[in-house]
């Protein structure tokens, strides 16, 4: 009997020490292991509530809070900047699994590329939640090319990172000094031996031209001061030369392509969208 009495409160231990059974459970992701610098970098945080009354974070007052942390592989505290982690209230009510996700970037100091480490905690009450670690590495990423416009104060760089087992393309926006960072966009996939091409217009609107695969190319097209206008997909014949030309009246013209309609089939050549 004494046997099975201690059996039987081994087994609650562990059941109570299992995350199934855990008051509030927290699963946390990235989209990929690597980012480029001031690139966003979306945490995603699913918390799971089963506290048996509903969760109020960024409520004024309240005994529920999340906490973010960074750190590097020295264990060093990366500064948090002034943003706040909730700009409005995360209510999760009982029994229910609710998502959010938070700009690291927005949130944090990121501004050397090296590897980092994002610590999660739930406060609620007197009791507190961890999730697991995430590790991730910040890069330069390789320069392609540029072109910059003093009279709108922009330097649009193409920079090309190597993730999620291929190249990438993106295009990073900064004042004409390169002392502030504007803006950072993932383009499209990137076939590595066919070089990108970038062009400003004389409005010092923005076009990028690039191939995502040996048949097809993207052209991203952004407005003098970064604003993304839209990408417009082309067929590319093997062997032959694409090129990028500012357009005679406005915008820009791909020539030796064919574009693409929404629905993948072949309409017009060049032309702003």
């Amino acid at each position: 009997m004494k046997t099975s009495f201690l059996f039987l409160c081994l087994c609650l231990s562990l059941s109570l020490g299992n995350p199934l059974f855990a008051d509030v459970s927290i699963t946390s992701s990235l989209p990929a292991k690597t980012f480029l610098l001031y690139e966003g970098i979306p945490l995603r945080m699913e918390i799971t509530n089963r506290t048996g009354e509903d969760l109020h974070f960024g409520v004024a007052d309240a005994r529920d809070a999340i906490l973010l942390r960074m750190r590097d592989t020295r264990n060093g505290v990366i500064p948090t900047t002034q943003t706040p982690i909730l700009s409005e209230p995360w209510i999760i009510p009982d029994g229910e699994t609710s998502v959010r996700t938070f700009d690291l970037l927005q949130l944090f100091q990121v501004t050397r590329a090296q590897s980092y480490r994002c610590l999660q905690h739930v406060q609620v009450g007197e009791d507190g939640y961890s999730g697991k670690p995430l590790m991730f590495d910040v890069v330069t990423g390789i320069e392609h090319r540029s072109v910059k416009r003093r009279k709108t104060d922009r330097v649009f760089t193409l920079y090309g990172i190597n993730r999620n087992n291929g190249d990438e393309l993106m295009l990073r926006v900064t004042n004409f000094n390169e002392t502030m960072n504007l803006a950072t966009f993932f383009l499209e996939r990137h076939l590595r031996h066919y070089p990108p091409y970038i062009r400003m217009n004389k409005e010092g609107d923005v076009a990028t031209l690039h191939y995502v695969r040996p048949n097809m190319a993207v052209l991203c097209q952004f407005e003098s001061d970064g604003t993304p206008v839209g990408r417009t997909y082309y067929q590319v014949t093997p062997g032959t030369p694409i090129r990028l030309l500012e357009h005679p009246e406005q915008g820009f013209l791909v020539q030796g392509a064919e574009r693409l309609d929404s629905d993948g089939g072949a309409a017009t050549s060049g032309g702003r969208e």
